[in-house]
């Protein structure tokens, strides 16, 4: 209840219907899909999600047989392991391998659509890619994976793309995204490639032992984002940055980082404690 509190919340500030999201953000920006009709559409997308993995889907499976799945596991994850293989290159690009990242502060937005209209087009796509992520957890769902399904699993795959969506409204010329994309593409071709190996089936599974590193990965990666968003904060001129991203995006890689600490804390040092 308390999740949804929060997000009904955070949704109030920014479903101020289409006038006011036209007026915010670039033409460029909504002339894309979910961005054209104000949030509402991107809206119901995540709440219809939500519903569906926490409430509706599981009642649904509760008197069936968990889904097989197993042509759609191994294809779904190929095809994201080769998108996040695509944007690891592509961010590297953006960030001109780094350069790009030492200077969060905003260019005036017009002069930089007009100069990289084809990395705006890049990041929307990049922020597609997140809603595209969530059917994993429809895949849970449907083979009554529930222990995966866990409040982290859900908080994360849901804050993603509304972080995603409300940075391309009011900032999409901000490097901050890049620095994401990089850091997560790398991850998530990780992550998504130990995926495809497991859809295979038992015969695989002594292969992967480095489950438990993929979680040590995805720790190190929010500490990396964290100590990137400490060096903007405290040594550079955030001043133009949108008060709705200030006070939403700083904060999350700090409790993402929190979340997956005590995940591996409690999966794995408690698993090593009782052997």
């Amino acid at each position: 209840m308390l999740l949804f509190g929060y997000l009904d919340k955070m949704f109030g500030l920014i479903n101020n219907g289409h006038n006011i999201l036209n007026g915010i953000a670039h033409p460029n920006v909504t002339k894309y899909f979910l961005f054209s009709a104000g949030p509402i559409e991107f809206t119901m997308i995540m709440l219809l999600w939500l519903l569906f993995v926490t409430k509706l889907g599981p009642k649904f499976m509760k008197h069936k047989k968990p889904m097989e799945l197993r042509t759609l596991m191994i294809l779904y994850n190929f095809m994201l392991v080769v998108i996040n293989v695509y944007f690891t290159y592509i961010s590297i690009k953006w960030l001109e391998f780094g350069r790009k990242s030492l200077d969060p502060k905003l260019t005036e937005l017009n002069r930089w659509v007009e100069n990289h209209d084809d990395f705006l087009h890049h990041k929307i796509i990049y922020f597609y890619t997140k809603l595209f992520d969530l059917l994993d957890t429809v895949i849970f769902v449907l083979r009554k994976k529930s222990n995966q399904v866990s409040f982290l699993h859900v908080y994360h795959h849901f804050m993603v793309p509304v972080m995603g969506y409300l940075t391309i409204v009011y900032c999409p010329q901000t490097v901050v995204v890049e620095v994401f994309c990089f850091l997560n593409s790398i991850i998530h071709t990780i992550m998504y490639s130990y995926y495809l190996l497991s859809a295979f089936g038992p015969k695989i599974q002594p292969y992967l032992w480095w489950k438990r590193y993929i979680t040590r990965l995805q720790i190190i990666q929010f500490i990396g984002f964290v100590i990137y968003v400490l060096y903007s904060v405290i040594f550079k001129d955030l001043s133009d940055y949108p008060k709705m991203i200030m006070y939403i995006v700083p904060i999350q890689p700090f409790f993402f980082f929190y979340m997956f600490f005590m995940f591996y804390i409690k999966s794995y040092d408690n698993k090593s404690k009782s052997i």
